[in-house]
């Protein structure tokens, strides 16, 4: 952090979206505890960026859905700008957000312009959707483009929040644009995509990886030339944690602990007979547990002991996340079936592949065989990037029933 705030001036920070909420919050809005969790961790989003000294965001789809007036409220706790060009107030119409700004390094003007895909069902308030609307991205930029221009940007970079065909007509469309900043694309590409002489740049996804482009004019006898090069940066443990921003996490985790404190004590002091620490367990109305499958299937269970799955809650516990609701659907089974936190049962059990088993077998139910499309769901681009469904099969596979 000292060397970056020595070099601050030659750097352009900025972030493509989807940061605030994780992915599935954009189904429906939580209440109480969850609510608060999720604005514990938005605080300290806020607390670091501000003190890395980023310059803009802009927000994706899943921000938006939250709803438009809550993140307007968000952003006036930041010191960097929410970027966004074709979110417009119906009535006015004028943007919503800032839609672009200029920044300066050794002399060149740079222009940064926000944009999101129209394509995006924002599941809003209904009086939002009265109140705001997004107009076409291409048409947008276009007139943003012609103002950066006269004010004599030499470089024009579109933070822009869109699936990756749409990425590509934007830049084909609009080859004065020289870089885009990836957002929504979830998969990570350690080189850019060129289309039309336009830089794509996706850095992945979950912040595992800083997206780095250093560019530079040089004067050529046929003119000037933008040179640049693209890199990716894995933030691995080489990293050491700033001081400042230890102290925010460690204040969030306490927090955490005092909204959950039954759960917390139990995963920082562990049982007695120093066995993992293990989550609340509630009864729940559909899922009966592991030890209920063990008189049936013992094989199928002690296999089941041996996979990653059923370690899935320890992981949390170890990476001290396991108060974490953002971690929890996917370490753990029947998560939020009654009433949020409490209600779990812990690891990937039984129930969590194959469904959910009160009644069985009494009752005769039949099951389908587990498939690609029930992994996904927690093994998919934004949680699980490296995800190969066959390899990753065999890890876990059960032996066939006889």
């Amino acid at each position: 952090m000292e060397m970056l705030r020595r070099q601050k001036e030659n750097i352009i920070l900025v972030d493509s979206g989807d940061l605030f909420f994780p992915p599935g919050s954009i189904a429906e809005p939580l209440g109480g505890k969850e609510k608060e969790m999720i604005d514990l961790k938005i605080g300290l989003y806020l607390k670091t960026y501000n003190l890395m000294g980023y310059d803009a965001l802009t927000p994706g789809e899943i921000e938006l859905s939250w709803g438009i007036d809550e993140i307007r409220k968000i952003s006036r706790q930041a010191n960097f700008t929410f970027l966004l060009a074709n979110l417009l107030d119906s009535q006015s119409p004028k943007p919503v957000f800032k839609p672009y700004i200029i920044k300066e390094l050794g002399g060149v003007k740079i222009g940064l312009l926000g944009l999101t895909s129209r394509d995006f069902f924002l599941k809003n308030p209904a009086p939002e959707k009265k109140k705001y609307y997004l107009a076409e991205p291409i048409t947008t930029a276009r007139k943003i483009i012609s103002d950066l221009k006269k004010k004599r940007c030499k470089i024009i970079i579109a933070v822009a929040h869109m699936p990756e065909n749409e990425l590509k007509a934007f830049a084909q469309a609009l080859p004065e644009i020289h870089f885009i900043v990836s957002g929504h694309e979830r998969r990570l590409a350690s080189r850019s995509l060129e289309v039309n002489n336009v830089e794509i740049f996706m850095a992945g996804t979950r912040g595992e990886n800083l997206g780095r482009v250093d560019f530079f004019i040089k004067k050529e006898e046929t003119g000037k030339r933008l040179f640049s090069h693209y890199q990716i940066l894995p933030l691995t443990e080489i990293y050491g944690d700033h001081s400042k921003t230890a102290g925010m996490v460690n204040q969030y985790k306490a927090r955490l602990q005092t909204l959950f404190p039954a759960a917390a004590k139990t995963a920082l002091e562990g049982d007695h007979d120093s066995r993992p620490p293990r989550p609340l367990v509630y009864a729940l109305p559909s899922f009966v547990g592991d030890q209920a499958c063990i008189s049936c299937h013992p094989e199928q269970h002690q296999a089941w002991q041996k996979t990653p799955h059923a370690l899935a809650y320890q992981t949390l516990i170890k990476n001290n996340k396991s108060t974490d609701m953002t971690c929890l659907p996917c370490h753990t089974t029947g998560f939020g079936e009654v009433s949020g936190f409490a209600d779990v049962l812990e690891n990937v059990q039984c129930e969590s592949c194959h469904g959910t088993r009160r009644g069985h077998p009494d009752n005769g139910q039949k099951f389908p065989p587990v498939n690609e499309k029930q992994c996904l769901v927690c093994h998919n681009p934004a949680k699980s990037p490296n995800f190969d469904y066959a390899p990753y099969l065999a890890k876990v596979r059960c032996p066939a029933a006889r």
